[in-house]
């Protein structure tokens, strides 16, 4: 079979130093489909190469270069929603060379949806997160598009805005993407309801998602130290993936504790924001923003953490929370979007209620004093996320909808 791909990352086109956020789990499929099935692939991709295609081993990248010149990059930015065209213009030129029996669309984000209004081709969309319940929790209760203005000041806030504005057509332009295709793979009740809603008796497919590689072999968590908590989470700097949680719940464990206690954020270096509006000093309240790392330095901070803690508004599968179960990390995250699908509440995690801090805390307390309960629910949460993401599994789950679609 000639699979066509449309990723949001270059996978193994140019091999990564660092992974973000779990964003390597599609180079991890790439790997495991190029190297173990007789699939002939093609994967296409935003990029600032200059090349319209390289043969790489097996595979066939076409990294898409739109924007190659400063002025058609400011003219994307100031006419964002004028370049769709030009975007589905290179992508079907690279379908006519390729010439794919499927074309399989990772992420309905993106313009890449839109070349279903062009083509015959069958199309599956691989459901990531969904914009248009996104930019329902966009802002946290308490806060709206004028806070940016208020705390970054007018010309700070620009940015910021045109952010929200464009994140807004993304989800205007999905809502098209989702309604005018049949075939999608999901991993969660919730993204499976959401496409429901918007697609016409659609051909819903369950595909789990490979997740990077060391994670599989890292060391198993075993911390029953009892010295200090140590908090660690793993999110970006998305209004809705709930820093203000972090810092309001680490102020009532600073009130209410008398527990040492430090909480790492990694995939933040600062957020001066939510600081700003809270009131709330981040080291005054023992949170350290550690920004972005390698993967290596994020599994050896796991091992020494005494749990992680998922506080965003929405989420499906975050893979930052499935990575932290697959290394046996005991996890407490909001009971939202499709992260129920990933965790039952008080076997293989803790679920609590979103924008509840006092919930938080006080399970963050109890599951610190009671080490036979962390132990327990890391134990759990491993064995679940070895049965979700088994690699052979997911391949020929991934193959068998392949076949499916054809038939």
């Amino acid at each position: 079979m000639r699979i066509l791909w449309f990723t949001n990352t270059q996978s193994l086109f140019q091999a990564e130093s660092t992974g973000y956020n779990g964003g390597g789990w599609i180079s991890s499929l790439e790997e495991n489909i190029a190297n173990n099935t007789d699939i002939e692939l093609g994967v296409c991709f935003f990029s600032d190469v200059k090349t319209f295609k390289v043969i790489k081993n097996k595979t066939t990248y076409y990294p898409v270069c739109v924007y190659d010149t400063k002025f058609k990059r400011v003219r994307h930015r100031f006419l964002y929603r004028n370049h769709d065209p030009i975007e589905v213009d290179a992508f079907m030129k690279v379908i006519e060379d390729f010439k794919p029996e499927i074309i399989h669309i990772f992420g309905s984000e993106k313009s890449f949806g839109l070349i279903s209004y062009h083509t015959k081709i069958p199309i599956v969309i691989h459901i990531q997160g969904i914009l248009i319940p996104y930019l329902n929790s966009y802002f946290p209760p308490g806060t709206n598009k004028f806070d940016f203005i208020r705390y970054y000041g007018l010309f700070k806030s620009i940015s910021y805005l045109e952010s929200y504005l464009n994140f807004k057509y993304n989800a205007k332009r999905e809502q098209l993407i989702i309604s005018n295709c049949r075939n999608f793979t999901g991993r969660t009740e919730w993204d499976k309801n959401v496409v429901s809603l918007y697609s016409n008796k659609p051909n819903y497919f369950y595909c789990s998602e490979i997740l990077r590689k060391s994670f599989y072999t890292a060391p198993v968590w075993n911390n029953k130290s009892t010295a200090q908590l140590e908090i660690l989470t793993t999110i970006s700097q998305n209004t809705y993936k709930g820093f203000d949680l972090i810092l309001k719940t680490a102020k009532i464990l600073k009130m209410f504790s008398s527990i040492e206690f430090s909480w790492k954020v990694y995939g933040i270096k600062s957020y001066v924001f939510w600081e700003k509006k809270l009131n709330i000093n981040s080291k005054s309240v023992n949170v350290h923003q550690m920004g972005v790392v390698n993967e290596g330095s994020l599994i050896n901070a796991m091992q020494n953490a005494s749990m992680f803690v998922h506080p965003s508004y929405i989420d499906n599968s975050p893979n930052s929370v499935c990575e932290a179960q697959l290394v046996g990390m005991p996890v407490v995250a909001t009971n939202v979007g499709g992260v129920s699908a990933l965790i039952e509440n008080n076997v293989n995690g803790i679920l609590v209620p979103a924008n509840d801090p006092f919930t938080l805390a006080s399970k963050i307390m109890e599951l610190f004093y009671n080490k036979e309960m962390a132990q327990s629910l890391g134990k759990n949460a491993r064995e679940t996320a070895l049965q979700r993401h088994a690699i052979q599994t997911i391949i020929d789950d991934t193959l068998n909808v392949y076949k499916a679609i054809l038939n």
